[in-house]
């Protein structure tokens, strides 16, 4: 049986953390880094979650990704290439730190997988109300599948998949 999954309340030190953490990751990547952006659930003022940090690293280039590998181990990041095989575009890496596990994702920050990301986050954050609906979702399915990380994360996709859509035709609108 695999360990339960735990919402926790949101916590007002999650982007503070981010904060200190983004710090030395740039310090250890410098220029092979486009931007650094804070995802999932910590990212959103007021939502619970998971006590796990979400970093979305975007580079320019697909080579770069893996050239920050090594220096991110240099600063504690274990990379797992069995993470990798359900999305291939991503580099997936972990960290245990005080007080929240950090699970960062580098990608082309010219990539779907990029602007879904960024988009559904910032949705959430301009968009309160979908916010709590989101969360109220997330809390009715860990009680339902505390045991099952995959049905748990199936049953967040129609959700997810709906603001994103919107996230994109309101996108595209300001674009026009």
């Amino acid at each position: 049986m695999s360990s339960p999954i735990i919402l926790e309340k949101y916590n007002p030190e999650w982007p503070d953390f981010f904060l200190e953490e983004r710090a030395k990751i740039e310090k250890a990547l410098g220029h092979l880094i486009a931007k650094i952006e804070h995802i999932g659930s910590t990212a959103i003022p007021e939502m619970g979650g998971k006590p796990i940090i979400d970093i979305l690293i975007g580079v320019q280039e697909k080579e770069d990704a893996e050239k920050c590998i090594p220096l991110l181990a240099s600063i504690g990041y274990v990379f797992d290439p069995d993470r990798h095989e359900d999305f291939p575009e991503r580099k997936s890496l972990d960290k245990y730190a005080i007080g929240a596990k950090i699970h960062l994702y580098i990608v082309d920050i010219n990539s779907e997988y990029w602007v879904r990301h960024i988009l559904f986050r910032d949705y959430l954050r301009a968009n309160p109300e979908v916010a709590r609906e989101y969360n109220k979702l997330k809390v009715e399915l860990v009680k339902k599948y505390r045991y099952d990380r995959e049905a748990y994360t199936k049953g967040k996709a129609k959700f997810i998949k709906k603001v994103e859509d919107k996230a994109k035709k309101e996108r595209q609108m300001y674009m026009k």
